[in-house]
């Protein structure tokens, strides 16, 4: 083989290795593309999720005190706390719902249910939307704080006393998903966020999620997530430590 031919072989590996990762990010972009689209069609066919609990309706609740865990997907991964709360705890949150969605389905999901206490978290699927729509920003802030305003006050309607959560602030934003998002969604989360003591008073309790997942520059710590929007376990097991002895300590 001749010097001037040695080069030419690293070059071509690097563009095969290039084709195969290009390949691969167009396969993952693509899969993930048909998930959105069929979450976007089973949302059509059922906007306010009714059927996903359906088959839950009716069941003997838990003896004693009932606790509620109450909103998106934030909501349904929580896992029950292993520390004693004193209530027995059912879980109702569905996965990518705006506070539009869980607003339709609190009657059948938790007024029915006659809870002593609702854990609630919503609005980051609202506000994530202004990554693809910046143009409507005010708007869809607006609609989101209405929205929590009338689930707060339904909820109070309830008798039950009402642990209302911040927004959780938005994690780090894969590679991929950089080229599709605005740093306006987390000033609008803050937006949101300093709204929310209106809403706190009598039975409803602004618990600070934020506080408790940040870490030194103010952002959710690299433990605490599972990916951009959600928590892990360890997430949870620290939001456990703080409210579950504020929980413990509510009346009955």
């Amino acid at each position: 083989m001749s010097a001037g031919q040695q080069p030419r072989r690293p070059a071509i590996f690097v563009l095969l290795a290039l084709l195969v990762a290009s390949l691969g990010l167009s396969a993952f972009l693509g899969h993930a593309a048909l998930d959105y689209y069929g979450a976007a069609v089973a949302g059509r066919l059922d906007p306010a999720g009714l059927k996903t609990y359906a088959a839950e309706r009716g069941k003997q609740a838990p003896d004693g005190p009932l606790l509620v865990f109450f909103g998106d997907s934030r909501a349904l991964m929580w896992p029950k706390p292993r520390a004693p709360t004193g209530y027995g705890i059912v879980n109702r949150g569905i996965g990518n719902q705006t506070t539009a969605q869980i607003l339709l389905r609190l009657d059948a999901d938790v007024t029915e249910l006659h809870p002593a206490a609702v854990v609630f978290e919503g609005g980051v699927n609202d506000l994530k939307v202004i990554a693809d729509v910046p143009a409507r920003r005010a708007e869809i802030v607006a609609d989101c704080e209405a929205n929590l305003e009338h689930i707060v006050e339904r909820l109070r309607r309830t008798g039950a006393t009402v642990v209302l959560l911040t927004v959780f602030d938005i994690g780090d934003l894969a590679l991929w998903r950089r080229p599709f998002w605005s740093s306006q969604v987390a000033t609008a989360v803050d937006e949101v966020n300093a709204f929310l003591p209106r809403l706190a008073g009598g039975k409803v309790v602004l618990f600070d999620a934020n506080e408790v997942l940040a870490d030194e520059r103010g952002k959710i710590q690299a433990a605490y997530q599972l990916d951009y929007l959600h928590l892990s376990v360890a997430g949870y097991a620290a939001l456990d430590q703080k409210i579950v002895p504020l929980l413990a300590g509510l009346p009955k």
